[in-house]
């Protein structure tokens, strides 16, 4: 489906998008500690929800 010169680019291009999107998360969350608050709970309930939706397309198929 896919060659591996295209899942070698999938792979890099995630891995640096993650990195520069975490970078800078944190270096904005030490200069606005109030806009910041509670970003957990989100990130919990992300993976929740992703988490319920595998499960129940694994029920269903």
């Amino acid at each position: 489906m896919f060659t591996s010169g295209q899942k070698i680019f999938a792979l890099i291009f995630l891995i640096a998008f993650i990195a520069i999107i975490s970078f800078q998360y944190f270096k904005d969350k030490k200069r606005n500690k109030e806009l910041f608050k509670g970003t957990y709970w989100v990130l919990l309930a992300v993976i929740a929800a992703m988490i319920f939706f595998v499960i129940l397309n694994k029920m269903l198929h």
